[in-house]
């Protein structure tokens, strides 16, 4: 009698060991994907955005807020929690009356990872540039400088993707035009996928 319950013991032992390996290896390997997958966050990304463009202040007088994207490109530097980027977008923007305007953007950018300890990731940022800007019913176009800042959230949903959304307000500064009283004022938000890319 002792010795079946002695070899069911030496079995339940065995099971047990070979239980707390599989739960050992099972958590270094989540772990590991963890610090994965903040590694791939922290990599140069590509990407882009969709969302609601808000004319705000005064250019909200003129014309009406609509639906506008663009592109984005990120690259790292020596100083992990900074990167930065060059955006562009296009933008159409309509009214009740005749006016119409056309806004391409393209700005440099920097961006600096917020240090907190959250599920998501937390971005600001600040850039300037220049806009295209191409004004109906006068049919006039012009490049104008802009200055902008945001802030983006996003989390890692794999090793190549990055879920986000992003709020950027962009100023447009006219003050070198004779006659000119205001800037253009936007409010850009969206839904943003950031693709982690090996360069």
């Amino acid at each position: 009698m002792n010795l079946p319950i002695k070899r069911n013991v030496m079995n339940y032992n065995r099971i047990l060991s070979v239980l707390a390996g599989l739960c050992l290896l099972f958590m270094s390997s989540q772990v590991f994907a963890f610090e994965s997958r903040k590694d791939y966050f922290l990599r140069p990304q590509i990407g882009g955005w969709f969302g609601p463009i808000t004319p705000i202040y005064k250019t909200g007088d003129l014309v009406d807020a609509s639906i506008g994207g663009g592109l984005f490109f990120r690259y790292n530097t020596p100083y992990r929690p900074i990167k930065v980027g060059v955006d562009s977008s296009y933008q159409f923007f309509p009214s009740k009356g005749v006016n119409r305007m056309h806004f391409i953007p393209l700005y440099a950018s920097a961006i600096y990872l917020l240090p907190l300890n959250l599920p998501v990731k937390l971005q600001v940022k600040g850039g300037f540039g220049g806009a295209y800007i191409h004004i109906f019913p006068d049919d006039r176009g012009r490049w104008d400088p802009l200055f902008m800042t945001g802030i983006e959230m996003s989390f890692p949903a794999g090793r190549v993707i990055n879920i986000g959304a992003r709020i950027d307000y962009i100023y447009v500064y006219e003050g070198y035009l004779d006659g000119a009283k205001m800037g253009g004022h936007f409010l850009n938000t969206g839904i943003a996928l950031f693709f982690n890319v090996n360069f």
